[in-house]
């Protein structure tokens, strides 16, 4: 009785058939691969099933098998996912929470309210004082009471400085006097290193 014999390739392990129509009712049920060694009882030597001629045909039909999962593979993709949108998030917090924090002005209290008030018995040994009013369209400028004109400002300010050792300025200004007498004024105070200078709005008398 002639028997076909087929192996997996290179496997000692032999399985006989009497016909090659159960090896091919074996490769088609996937029982066999293609690749699989066959030997016909007139055959001297093994042959893949894929390569003998008496399956060559029909193992061209046959589908691949299907490839089987990698249990040690790991998808990445879904952690990705969640990790950026983790981090839009703590960006957004973290801006908001910046945001929130240099917008955070502390309310004024009953006693932080307005300008901060200066005695006038606390200034009388320290300043000498600039009045700058408007008479008409001309301005009138006065230092420790003496009429200056613009072009003066800075020796009369060095005057006192060097005969009083006064170093601060008390400065009362009108609204409507032109810039650049002010300008002049704060100009000749900054030669002269006045270390201070008070707006006349916060002595309390």
């Amino acid at each position: 009785m002639s028997v076909w014999q087929v192996r997996k390739e290179g496997s000692p392990d032999v399985l006989g058939l009497p016909t090659a129509a159960e090896v091919l009712t074996g490769l088609r049920d996937g029982n066999f691969l293609p690749t699989d060694e066959v030997k016909g009882p007139t055959d001297t030597a093994w042959l893949p099933i894929e390569a003998h001629p008496t399956f060559a045909e029909a193992a061209q039909d046959v589908d691949p098998p299907p490839e089987e999962a990698d249990d040690t593979h790991l998808d990445m993709n879904p952690l990705i996912d969640v990790c950026l949108v983790l981090l839009i998030f703590f960006i957004l917090t973290i801006t908001y929470a910046t945001l929130e924090r240099a917008l955070d002005v502390p309310e004024d209290t009953a006693d932080d309210k307005g300008i901060p008030q200066i005695h006038k018995d606390e200034l009388k040994d320290r300043v000498f004082k600039v009045i700058v009013k408007m008479d008409g369209e001309k301005a009138v400028i006065k230092i420790e009471g003496k009429v200056v004109a613009k072009e003066q400002i800075f020796t009369e300010m060095q005057s006192i400085i060097n005969s009083t050792g006064r170093k601060e300025m008390l400065l009362d200004i009108d609204r409507d006097v032109p810039w650049g007498i002010e300008t002049s004024i704060l100009d000749a105070a900054k030669g002269n290193k006045v270390h201070r200078i008070i707006n006349n709005q916060r002595v309390r008398k």
